[in-house]
């Protein structure tokens, strides 16, 4: 068997649960900044300023790590329909290489982050943080997990609550996407991605074989009110072990 545990930022006495292994948090590396659809890399991860929607304002990554990096975006409104559509997710992001969801031992993910609150009402602020994991599949492709979510909706309908680890999410499905939203808003807490694949699984939304494509942590973004506000990931830990 083989066992792979990445730890990012700078606070691992914050990890969460008990790991098999212990691992020492890298040093900050030199700054990284980057504008609308740049990249950083910092070995197999990347830090990208992914400006993917139709009229993108100005987004700055300004990165040291994994764990340690900001956004500052500058958004009017997305897609021309009042801030309604997502423009950018800034995330970083770790690629797998053929891991089935029957191979995963261990999956889970700590994080601190701070973002502008408020409502595209009470301050033109729409946006949430969250994780997001491709993977291909037959009955889905994409799960989210948000855990700070200020003024946005999931696409796609809901589908109830599911409690997972004692965390309650209400359930949105879109077709192939699958989309968890924490019931309390959280800047800093553990998801345990394992447990949540699993929910899928048994509910026979996700097969065994599988394949997990693509971990990521950021935010999506679709207004800050054409202010320039900053998004900041203050520590990032995946742990993760398959067989």
């Amino acid at each position: 068997s083989s066992a792979l545990l990445t730890v990012v930022g700078l606070m691992l006495a914050c990890a969460g649960p008990a790991i098999a292994s212990i691992a020492s948090a890298a040093p900050a590396a030199s700054m990284c900044t980057v504008s609308n659809g740049g990249l950083c890399t910092f070995g197999r991860w990347i830090v990208y300023n992914n400006t993917w929607g139709p009229t993108p304002g100005q987004y700055v990554v300004h990165a040291h790590g994994p764990g340690d990096w900001s956004v500052t975006a500058d958004q009017n409104g997305g897609g021309g329909c009042g801030g309604c559509a997502v423009e950018a997710y800034e995330s970083a992001q770790w690629n797998y290489e053929n891991r089935p969801y029957s191979s995963i031992r261990d999956l889970w993910s700590s994080f601190s982050q701070t973002m502008p609150t408020g409502s595209l009402d009470e301050n033109k602020v729409d946006a949430e943080a969250d994780y997001d994991m491709f993977i291909k599949g037959r009955d889905t492709n994409e799960v989210m997990v948000w855990v700070d979510n200020q003024g946005q909706t999931p696409a796609g309908s809901r589908h109830g609550v599911a409690v997972i680890r004692g965390q309650r999410f209400a359930l949105y499905i879109d077709g192939q996407v699958k989309t968890f939203v924490l019931e309390r808003n959280e800047t800093s807490g553990t998801v345990y991605y394992f447990a949540v694949l699993t929910w899928l699984h048994t509910h026979n939304m996700l097969a065994a074989t599988d394949v997990l494509k693509q971990f990521n942590f950021g935010w999506e973004i679709c207004d800050t009110g054409g202010i320039a506000r900053t998004f900041t990931v203050h520590r990032l830990i995946l742990h993760q072990s398959f067989s």
